[in-house]
């Protein structure tokens, strides 16, 4: 499987969190929106996961 096939495979998830996390992520979305930057809590949730993997293990190769 390529690593083109592999990002654009979606799976589904429950995501539990505090009522304050929620709080933080409807504040980002609405900031987003706010900016006109088309986003969805998904992508929020995503690149939040992306940023702590480079954070804790290293760089991730998107090339």
């Amino acid at each position: 499987m390529s690593d083109q096939s592999i990002a654009s495979k979606k799976a589904k998830t429950t995501v539990y969190m505090t009522e304050e996390e929620e709080i933080l992520l409807n504040e980002l979305f609405i900031k987003r929106l706010r900016e006109r930057r088309k986003t969805d809590k998904s992508a929020l949730l995503c690149e939040g996961i992306r940023l702590l993997f480079e954070k804790e293990i290293g760089v991730l190769n998107n090339g």
